[in-house]
């Protein structure tokens, strides 16, 4: 059977990604979601990965639960909820990534300057 690179993404990582953050991927690393992963390199994979994960650090942590009922039906959605270790080990994980394809690790918006 045949691999997408988008269904490599998705079975690399731990979550649901919605087709928009997808889209991006797709987009910036110039791949097509339903190309076989054998028209791409591995470092092209890697680091749609990377941006995957890097996505994922810019959910929010909290979850959200909505349980429905009506006469005898019944029906309830629930999303996962992520903690600040989940965040700091997918930060980690994209950077590593990042870093051993060429490219710059996540920042952390902090800058210290000498005076």
């Amino acid at each position: 059977m045949a691999l997408t690179i988008s269904e490599y993404i998705i079975g690399s990582v731990g979550f649901d990604i919605p087709d928009t953050a997808l889209a991006f991927i797709y987009h910036k690393r110039s791949v097509v979601g339903e190309a076989d992963v054998s028209t791409t390199t591995q470092k092209t994979l890697n680091l749609c990965v990377a941006d995957a994960l890097r996505w994922a650090i810019t959910m929010p942590s909290g979850s959200k639960r909505v349980d429905d009922a009506d006469a005898g039906w019944k029906h309830s959605e629930s999303s996962a909820s992520f903690s600040s270790a989940d965040k700091a080990m997918w930060r980690k994980m994209a950077d590593d990534i990042y870093v051993a394809n060429g490219e710059q690790p996540i920042s952390t918006g902090l800058k210290i300057h000498r005076l």
